[in-house]
């Protein structure tokens, strides 16, 4: 009995189509309706280097390190005295999903998934290994709403990257300003 009960079910689903197969669901992007916006890290920029994010809609930062060495997307506002980060943090409060493709880099697992990435010194910071992919997808409040520089607080030489060039802004939309 069993077994003509399974074989019902294995061709009642097969006469649905495929959209009625259940594992359709495992293999959609995290946030379909999710704008994204790709941003490229060279040595020493952003590609683009302004970004506009809508506030209250999700959002995807699609990320691709093109540069020989490793580099940081950091955003907020207020270089720390310290000068390893910022003092105000954008993301401060938010939920964040990274996902990355380190790519060259054997000792780590391809496809990494970590809402807190170890290599991540605060949920504020992504950062890539050369040749390496990468997304952050998240939803900021209104209460964002504003201006804040983006930088990449990587040394090279002695040097912080946004101090040779590795800079930009990211201006987050309410949605009356849109």
């Amino acid at each position: 009995m069993a077994a003509w009960l399974s074989a019902g079910l294995v061709l009642g689903l097969a006469a649905r189509g495929p959209e009625a197969a259940p594992t359709d669901r495992l293999f959609r992007s995290v946030s379909p309706s999710a704008d994204t916006i790709e941003v490229t890290m060279t040595d020493h920029a952003y590609e683009p280097s302004t970004l506009t994010l809508p506030a209250g809609e999700p959002v995807t930062l699609q990320f691709t390190n093109e540069g020989t060495v490793e580099h940081y997307f950091v955003v907020g506002s207020l270089v720390a005295s310290d000068k390893e980060g910022f003092e105000q943090n954008l993301f401060e409060g938010v939920s964040i999903e990274k996902n990355k493709q380190p790519g060259g880099h054997a000792d780590e697992e391809e496809g990494e998934h970590d809402e807190a990435e170890e290599g991540d010194h605060h949920e504020n910071e992504f950062e890539l290994p050369p040749g390496g992919r990468g997304s952050m997808t998240f939803t900021l409040p209104a209460a964002k709403a504003g201006t804040y520089t983006i930088a990449c607080f990587e040394t090279t030489g002695g040097r912080k990257h946004y101090e040779m060039g590795m800079e930009g802004t990211l201006r987050v939309t309410a949605p009356d300003d849109e």
